[in-house]
């Protein structure tokens, strides 16, 4: 038969080891024989709470401290107990009693710090914290955890005082404590250095390289520091230099998930893949990576649609648009309009229809908005002359760059015509473009458009000033049997078109091509669009101006719709067989044209 103390050291061994069953029912056989053994009861106390059954732990330990209200060690764990229980008043009266009973207790010194940082007492937390160093110098959590509570409090900025000397503090302690190295990177972050962020954080990473959190936590890093990020713009991080990072970031996401980083790092993954696909800066093998994730990740949260967009686009890269608007259609079914018109992929996803049997629906279908309001030509075309050049505004863009655009359009006395159409001029508006247009007879016109767009456009009222110029476009196509190019009023025309252009001859349609594959609304870029007046020509804008009257007649229109509809209807057209004469340009390289305003950011 074994003795009290020999029973113990058993029940002990097995718990240091792990073995918890085996210590409980030595503990459990050490209180059958006798009930009243306070450390039996305590230690229980403590191997339910470690096994995650904080009640029966609360409820032995308080036992045990009713056999003997004097053990300080008892008050400690109970105290930490109710902490992890949410209670961290009750929490600090137990460490505080703790410490009454053994002011030598450092880790009591600093379990009471901890409850106190909870009830934002930060001032007697770092107190304590102190206390507990005092006590021991070697203990590091106390100076880790005190900058901790600095770094994360309401002055995240004291990451250069005082948090900088408590972190650098727990850092001379234990300089590969990858918790410390993280605590760094979070507070230099928050304090707005990015850089210092990642280089702190990528220790953290390379000292628990099978931590997903920490690699997670590198790549929000990583984002932040690159400039991409909207909300944290940098002068000293241009466009250019962002491929690099994002591409970062997404590997970083991607290895964390597959070391058990949790939903806010996969979140994260797809919108960081949409920002890149967006930046035009991702390339197919990792979209191809991050879209089978998506997929299962959709099978679990159906609400992502960042996860959903990375699967559309995965689908686009690969020639197969019918079947991405069909998933991004079917997807969205669900969804409310409010939530689509927050969420900007999915309202750009919604406005992609590549099905066969609505682009066939189309060549019958007569939109009612483009009847909607009352138009008028107070100036028309002159006849003859060559191509027109086509901007469509409302009055404040008109008054922002509409003097501005003409004075490079019509600079060149053999140049191209212009026509400006605005939407809802005011007569002020109306005075100086008949003004204008009896400055230069011939070349300049323009017409008029009176519409109530919040009855007619609810939610889409910027939208329908792109578009409103291919219903413009058609008339004057119709008009003056000249080609017309679609662009917008704050390009800059740096030279005539050439003649093959100005003619129409040889060509129906002429397009500007972004080719860095970043989605259907955004490869056919309408700043600069060509129609000759040929009968493919007339078809072709037709299609375009029905797909666009489509969306706007169901309240479903939103930006980039001006250039979904082109793109859907010409790819259509090709997976027919059909091969209108086309003429394709690069994204902002053209002879003729240049983008100042875009070309910014």
């Amino acid at each position: 038969m074994v003795s009290l103390s020999e029973a113990y050291a058993i029940a002990i061994g097995h718990h240091r080891a792990g073995r918890m069953g085996e210590a409980a029912g030595v503990y459990r056989a050490i209180l059958d024989a006798d009930p009243r053994q306070a450390d039996a009861l305590h230690l229980l106390g403590v191997l339910a709470g470690q096994t995650g059954r904080v009640e029966e732990a609360l409820s032995l330990i308080a036992q045990a401290i009713v056999l003997d209200p004097e053990a300080a060690d008892y008050h400690d764990n109970l105290g930490s107990l109710r902490r992890t229980a949410g209670d961290p008043a009750r929490a600090a009266a137990q460490h505080a009693r703790a410490l009454t009973l053994e002011p030598g207790r450092a880790k009591a010194a600093f379990n009471l710090g901890l409850a106190l940082g909870d009830l934002g007492r930060m001032g007697e937390a770092l107190g304590c914290f102190g206390a507990a160093l005092r006590i021991d110098p070697g203990y590091g959590a106390a100076a880790l955890a005190a900058g901790r509570l600095l770094a994360g409090g309401p002055e995240p900025g004291v990451i250069h005082g005082a948090a900088e000397r408590w972190l650098a503090h727990a850092l001379a302690l234990a300089p590969d404590s990858a918790d410390a190295w993280a605590a760094v990177g979070r507070a230099r972050l928050a304090a707005g250095d990015a850089d210092g962020a990642v280089t702190s954080y990528d220790r953290a990473a390379r000292l628990r390289p099978s931590d997903g959190a920490a690699l997670s936590n590198l790549a929000m890093a990583t984002l932040q520091a690159s400039g991409a990020l909207p909300e944290f713009p940098r002068a000293d991080r241009p466009e250019a230099t962002w491929g690099e990072p994002l591409a970062r970031a997404l590997d970083l996401f991607l290895a964390a998930l597959e070391r058990g980083a949790g939903e806010v790092a996969e979140a994260a993954l797809f919108r960081t893949a949409v920002l890149t696909i967006h930046r035009g800066m991702l390339d197919d093998a990792r979209l191809e990576r991050i879209a089978e994730r998506a997929r299962d990740r959709l099978r679990r949260a159906p609400g992502d649609g960042a996860a959903a967009a990375c699967v559309a686009h995965g689908l686009y890269r690969r020639g197969r648009l019918t079947t991405a608007s069909r998933l991004a259609r079917r997807y969205l079914r669900g969804w409310s309009e409010e939530a689509i018109r927050a969420d900007p992929q999915a309202a750009k996803w919604r406005q992609v229809d590549a099905r066969p049997v609505f682009l066939d629906a189309l060549a019958a279908y007569r939109p009612r908005i483009a009847g909607a309001g009352e138009r008028s030509m107070p100036v028309p075309p002159a006849a003859g002359g060559g191509a027109i050049l086509l901007v469509s505004v409302d009055s404040g863009y008109w008054r922002r760059f509409g003097g501005w655009f003409l004075s490079h359009a019509l600079r060149d006395p053999a140049g191209n015509r212009v026509h400006v159409h605005v939407v809802n001029p005011d007569a002020e508006d109306h005075a100086d473009l008949d003004h204008r247009c009896a400055a230069q007879p011939g070349r300049l016109s323009w017409s008029l458009e009176r519409i109530d767009l919040p009855v007619h456009a609810p939610g889409a009222e910027t939208t329908y000033y792109a578009c409103a110029r291919f219903f413009v476009a058609l008339d004057l196509l119709e008009r003056t049997g000249a080609p017309v190019f679609i662009t917008d009023i704050d390009a800059r025309n740096t030279a005539p078109l050439p003649p093959e252009l100005r003619d129409g001859a040889g060509w129906d349609l002429t397009v500007m091509r972004d080719r860095r594959a970043r989605g259907p609304f955004d490869d056919i870029i309408v700043s600069f669009l060509g129609v000759a007046p040929t009968a493919a020509g007339r078809e072709f804008l037709g299609l375009v101006g029905a797909y666009i009257g489509w969306f706007f007649d169901r309240g479903e229109a939103a930006w980039t719709l001006d250039q979904a509809a082109p793109y859907a209807v010409l790819h259509d057209w090709t997976r027919r067989g059909r091969a209108p004469r086309l003429r394709e340009h690069e994204f902002l390289r053209l002879p003729w044209f240049d983008f100042p305003v875009k070309g910014e950011g």
